[in-house]
């Protein structure tokens, strides 16, 4: 997994002595890492950056190979804040029974909470490399505040979840969650180099590599505090919550 260094910003364990079930992670922002998910966002290895409308058979041909297939190619780099579990009780906890939800507190317009991303880890794994498509049930994103999130690069089928974030096992094949598995999020900033757009997604620096799509969150949930969230529950033989993450926490935006 490729990453460039970041800062620690919390390190918080969740104890449940009644259902017996411990979480603890760390956040780390100011990252800045590939979208290994999203094949638009990669360019064959030696080719320059350019619209794939002026590609010729070799290059297609090389993205076909080196993006789609293996997550070999170049991949535009981009904002990230990642969650690292660092130790969980019991051992067996599968993948499918936990899940992620990210909510947004919309306190200018429309309800107060929407849901941006809901499904569980197993659905959201990604292990660059190795994945080549999302799984069958992999969710897809709806608000965040006023936010519609579900046209950007999904087409009639809806935005896939990999335009947020991914879950990175640390070991290819597990099912259940494992110290060191990472869910990596991706932080929408205007303006920045590394997560370029046109004005209308809320930058005034000119459209650049990734001007197909929009990733992340609105840049709102990530500097105003208390107004967006992830909270990662247990959905087993009972519903139980084992994190509860404010994003302005993660986003870096208070240092």
């Amino acid at each position: 997994m490729t990453v460039i260094a970041g800062t620690t910003l919390w390190t918080l364990a969740f104890h449940y002595p009644s259902q017996g079930m411990n979480l603890s992670y760390i956040a780390r922002a100011g990252l800045k890492g590939p979208v290994w998910g999203d094949p638009t966002d990669c360019v064959p290895a030696g080719y320059p950056v350019s619209p794939g409308s002026t590609w010729g058979v070799a290059e297609q041909n090389a993205w076909w190979t080196e993006c789609y297939d293996n997550q070999v190619g170049n991949y535009s780099l981009m904002n990230l804040s990642e969650i690292v579990f660092t130790a969980v009780s019991p051992s067996n906890i599968p993948l499918a029974s936990i899940d992620l939800e990210f909510l947004c507190h919309n306190f200018s317009a429309g309800p107060a909470t929407t849901v941006l991303l809901s499904g569980s880890l197993a659905s959201m794994t990604w292990f660059p490399g190795a994945t080549t498509s999302p799984a069958p049930n992999a969710p897809t994103l709806g608000y965040c505040g006023s936010f519609d999130a579900r046209d950007y690069g999904g087409g009639a089928f809806g935005t896939l979840y990999n335009r947020l974030g991914i879950f990175v096992p640390i070991q290819a094949g597990v099912n259940v969650l494992q110290a060191g598995d990472t869910f990596i999020l991706y932080v929408h900033t205007p303006d920045s180099v590394y997560d370029p757009g046109p004005p209308a997604y809320g930058g005034s620096i000119p459209a650049g590599p990734d001007s197909d799509d929009y990733h992340g969150a609105p840049t709102w949930c990530f500097i105003t505090p208390g107004a967006c969230e992830i909270k990662v529950l247990y959905v087993g033989s009972s519903t139980q919550l084992l994190a509860d993450i404010p994003i302005y926490s993660i986003s870096g935006a208070g240092e």
